[in-house]
Order: C-alpha cells, then structure tokens, then sequence
C-alpha cells in the first residue's frame, strides 16, 4: 500500500502508458484511488472514491467489508434530499441532486456502484447499511448494483476507473486523518463472464489507506496567488 500526493486531478503519463499496453486477458482490479480536495467554499474536505482497473471491459457489481472511518469519529457531512426536513443524511446516492440553495451533492457523502447522482441510479446498499442513514459507515457495509445488466458499473473509457463513493467532512486544516478507507469489490467482464474480487477471493477488506489533510504549510502554498483550493485536487494510490 502506497499513499502519495500529486499535484494535479489528471492521472500521471505513466499510469495512462500503462493503461494503454494492458493486455484484456489480465483484466484486473488494480487498487483504490482517491481524489481529495477542499469545496470550493472551504468548509468542507472532500474524497473521492474510485477502484481502479487495467481494462475498460471490468464492471463492478459490488463494494462490501466496507471498514471506513475519520479522525476521531468525526461525522460524514452529507447535504441532500432527506437533510431538507431535518433528517439523517442517505448514504444511497439516489437521495442526492443538486438544486441551486438547497441540496449540493458537491458536499454530500454518498456511496455508488458508477452511474448517475440522483434517483435513476441503480444503487443500493445491503443489509449492514440499517437504516442507511447518519454520519457513519456501519462496520462491514457494503453497496451494489441492483441491475447489473445495465453495465453502470463499467469503468470508465478513458480512466479505467469507476467512481464508487464521495466522503465529505469540515475542513480543519492540518488536523490529521480525514479519511481511512479499507473495502473489497466483486466484478466481472459483463455478462457471462466469470466472477472475481479485489482481495482474497472475495475474504476481508484489503489494505486500509489513510488520507490525511495537509499541514497548514501546505495549505498556504496552495492558496497564493489567490488560487481556488477547490479547484486544486490531489490523487493517492492503494494497489
């Protein structure tokens, strides 16, 4: 397990070289990636979530021995259609949208299995997720494709990658860990296509990796010349 910061959202020239000589017969999951980066407000720190492949053809069917958490037990931040009434933020990303002032799914945490934010996305979450709803993961939660006919889960054409989870928490410059996220995944080539997992044959988690906010140091470099920290997004690796 590796974890590293670059300085820019767009994957590195050795990783898109790499990607373009992977022979599809040795289609395999290559670990988690993470882009982290402040809201544009920055009152927020926000990570992306994406696993990560060496062929456009791997879909993933589910995330499940979900073990993520933050520093100290520090709350998920979420801001979507349930928050509206005053209620628990859905970690199903079908209870999140964006309506100008008054829900931001920029600043909501959320899981998915690719596809769209917003209701037609075909989501969901498994039994561990009861009720789906607070600023915690439940230890061992997992999330899936509802109809994995619909190849949502599919990694993207140019990336290899599939988005798979946004985590949102205050932003405390330099406070420490802001995210640790461990999960497996099960996914195939499509349909008819024998079924495979991240780690262990579909056994525990995988490593653990820890994301941490940068020192106020860093953050300081990164706002001269009145430069939008939100705008600024750094990329780590698992594999």
């Amino acid at each position: 397990m590796n974890d590293f910061f670059a300085t820019s959202r767009s994957m590195s020239a050795a990783l898109l070289t790499a990607a373009v000589v992977a022979t599809p017969a040795a289609a395999e999951f290559t670990g988690w990636m993470f882009d982290h980066y402040a809201s544009s407000d920055q009152e927020f720190f926000v990570v992306d979530v994406y696993a990560q492949f060496d062929d456009q053809m791997d879909t993933v069917l589910s995330v499940f021995n979900a073990q993520i958490g933050t520093a100290a037990g520090m709350a998920f931040h979420h801001d979507d259609f349930r928050t509206l009434s005053g209620l628990p933020g859905a970690w199903n990303v079908k209870d999140s949208g964006d309506i100008p002032g008054v829900v931001d799914s920029s600043i909501d945490s959320f899981v998915m299995i690719g596809g769209p934010i917003g209701g037609i996305n075909t989501t969901a979450l498994d039994d561990q997720f009861v009720p789906g709803t607070g600023g915690a993961v439940p230890e061992n939660a997992g999330w899936f494709n509802a109809n994995p006919s619909n190849l949502q889960g599919r990694a993207e054409e140019w990336t290899w990658r599939l988005w798979v989870g946004r985590f949102v928490r205050d932003l405390v410059w330099g406070d420490g860990l802001i995210l640790s996220f461990g999960a497996n995944l099960s996914y195939d080539q499509g349909p008819g296509t024998s079924l495979q997992y991240g780690w262990d044959g579909g056994k525990g988690s995988g490593p653990i990796t820890n994301i941490y906010i940068p020192a106020p140091s860093v953050a300081a470099v990164l706002l001269i010349g009145g430069a939008v920290v939100g705008r600024r997004r750094s990329r780590t690796a698992c594999g």
